[in-house]
């Protein structure tokens, strides 16, 4: 599958582009707490960048299905790096609209590269079962943005601070969208246009509402947990421990080892192999849990009473 022409740049692309998704919530935290906010503060501004990148890709599959791929990756990917850019020349403490600002500006205009590279398949890989395999494998190396994203940014700011690191998840997202956008399927792919088809409402169906939620809901564990390892190394005095407690969480672990047996086809009964997973992914979670809520130290970073 990698050896057709332009999956595995595309596939590449594509995942650097996107590392900052898994990056920027980090480093902005991280950030804040270098510049002497609070990591109230912190957790707040990240989880507005993540929200408001969720909230502009309907809009952006609009644009994209009308003016093409190049034309508004590339304008996103200028801007959102530009206002990463920005952010650590002001000091949120002075400014904290003006940070908020930038950071759900930031957001907003995140690249919608995983849409993007999904609508490419059809024409990269024509044939069905390899397409299968494409879109199992690009599953399993998305979950790699939320193990490799912060234990980049957590070393970048123990060794260099949080400005840098934030500058280097611009640059990574400059360099992926760049690679992708420049890449020919991408430049000349354009929507199939069916005269038959009627308007949709995806959010008429129940199903689909249902799984928002439930989306919705690991979107923000991936986020506390952000904020919590912050949080940890700062109580423990750890500068790793942003990065490492995020890598080694069960939702990031459980998305790193999604499955890549898409060349068996349909014949593999796909929906219940996935719901399987699903509900040992979520059991494991649950369970991994248990000795945070029942141990105080070292899991808690609150303080311990102190003795009479």
């Amino acid at each position: 599958m990698l050896g057709s022409p332009y999956a595995a740049r595309l596939l590449g692309g594509t995942l650097i582009g996107r590392l900052p998704s898994g990056m920027a919530p980090v480093a902005i935290v991280l950030l804040t707490v270098s510049a002497g906010g609070g990591i109230g503060f912190g957790g707040l501004l990240s989880a507005l960048y993540g929200l408001a990148s969720a909230l502009a890709q309907p809009v952006k599959g609009h644009l994209l299905d009308r003016y093409g791929q190049t034309a508004v990756h590339t304008p996103s990917a200028l801007i959102n790096s530009g206002l990463l850019l920005a952010l650590p020349l002001i000091d949120p403490n002075e400014s904290p609209v003006f940070a908020t600002t930038i950071v759900a500006a930031a957001g907003l205009f995140a690249p919608a590269l995983e849409a993007g590279l999904r609508a490419l398949w059809p024409s990269v890989l024509p044939d069905t079962r390899l397409r299968h395999a494409a879109l199992a494998l690009d599953t399993g190396t998305q979950g790699l943005l939320y193990v490799a994203g912060p234990l980049l940014v957590a070393a970048l700011a123990c060794a260099h601070g949080p400005e840098v690191a934030l500058a280097f998840t611009a640059a990574l997202g400059l360099v992926g969208t760049a690679i992708v956008a420049t890449t020919p399927p991408s430049r000349l792919w354009r929507p199939e246009q069916h005269a038959d088809a009627e308007p949709k409402q995806p959010l008429a169906s129940a199903g689909l509402v249902l799984l928002f939620v439930a989306l919705g809901g690991i979107g923000f564990a991936l986020g506390a947990m952000n904020v919590w390892a912050v949080a940890m190394g700062e109580n423990h005095k750890d500068d790793m421990l942003p990065g490492l407690l995020p890598a080694a969480s069960p939702p990031a672990a459980s998305s790193a080892d999604s499955p890549t047996d898409g060349e068996h086809g349909p014949a593999s009964s796909p929906a219940n192999s996935s719901s399987a997973r699903l509900r040992s992914s979520s059991a494991g979670s649950r369970s991994s849990r248990f000795p945070a809520r029942t141990r105080r130290r070292p899991w808690s970073p609150l303080r311990e009473p102190s003795s009479p």
